[in-house]
């Protein structure tokens, strides 16, 4: 069996998922910054990203159950160590978006961003989706949901996943698959075949399953996100299989060095990035300059994550790792 701090190129595979959709909010989604239709095309792309994280959770959180020896019973203390590990960084990012939407009400006069004390409620049990007259205060919240309903599902799945029992394993397999016809993207039936590439793959590393099944088992999945999905998802969903599958021992370091602090830069690049370049870009016309401003909003985006990484979200990391599941 192979540890998971083995899984080398994870690092490298969740710094390309964040950078893929930092780019793509920077460059597609901040208004009248780049109207060149041809490069909005090209970078619109990286908003699948978040498909790539998908794959990712979907491999590592019954690979590291898995290395724990998850019972059924260890279930509250499974959900304490995510939510230990997960939430302090998302709660200060959301005080931060909070004080800048106010910065920018009152010193910028911008009615267009906007937060109620309920709407702030809502966000720290992921309720949003819930509730039709509320929006997330940043945009990106939406996959922390879809995340969450994950853990809560494999957390009850993961003996059936994993069972010495061929036609129960299947069963699963077949169930987690139709869940994909759900049409509500802001759920997570809508998105398990993404998670259940990831979820394949662990199967296959533990060989639970051998290869002929997996290969039989991905080929099927990757036909339903062929009919049901755009060919974006297919194409990061398709890298993170190749990528946990064929090159989990390789490691980079760039990629270890902003997949350290991926999960900062995804929570504040909308936040910090964003604002930075709507303020910096009116009225810019010349293309160099708005390269540099563009370079400007990801320096500080990545120098704002890193200090988030350090202060919030790493000393979150030990403190749920220090949760055990059994003495």
């Amino acid at each position: 069996m192979i540890n998971s701090h083995q899984i080398s190129i994870l690092n490298s595979l969740r710094a390309f998922a964040a950078f893929s959709v930092c780019i793509f909010h920077f460059i597609c989604t901040t208004k009248g910054f780049i109207t060149n239709s041809y490069i909005i095309d090209f970078f619109s792309i990286g908003k699948n990203g978040v498909q790539l994280f998908f794959v990712i959770s979907g491999f590592i959180i019954p690979w590291s159950m898995y290395n724990a020896n998850y019972k059924i019973n260890y279930l509250p203390k499974f959900l304490l160590k995510r939510l230990l590990r997960l939430e302090p960084p998302y709660i200060i990012s959301i005080v931060i978006a909070i004080i800048i939407i106010s910065l920018r009400k009152i010193i910028l006069k911008n009615n267009d961003l906007d937060f109620e004390l309920q709407q702030v409620v809502l966000h720290l049990g992921y309720l949003i989706p819930f509730f039709e007259d509320f929006k997330w205060i940043n945009q990106v919240y939406w996959t922390l949901a879809i995340e969450f309903q994950y853990y809560l599902l494999i957390a009850l799945l993961f003996i059936p996943i994993t069972s010495k029992n061929k036609f129960i394993r299947f069963f699963t397999f077949i169930i987690l698959l139709l869940n994909g016809l759900f049409t509500n993207s802001e759920f997570l039936p809508y998105w398990l075949p993404v998670f259940l590439l990831g979820i394949l793959v662990f199967l296959n590393k533990i060989n639970k399953i051998n290869k002929y099944e997996y290969y039989i088992l991905t080929f099927i999945t990757f036909i339903f996100l062929y009919f049901y999905h755009s060919y974006g998802v297919i194409i990061y969903s398709f890298l993170g299989v190749i990528g946990i599958m064929f090159l989990s021992d390789k490691s980079f370091k760039i990629g270890d060095l902003f997949g350290e602090i991926s999960y900062s830069i995804y929570l504040t690049h909308t936040i910090i990035g964003a604002t930075v370049i709507n303020i910096l870009s009116h009225n810019v016309t010349n293309e160099f300059y708005k390269l540099i401003i563009l370079l400007l909003g990801l320096l500080i985006t990545f120098l704002v994550s890193k200090l988030m990484y350090n202060f919030i979200e790493k000393p979150s990391k030990l403190f749920s790792s220090k949760i055990k599941y059994a003495n």
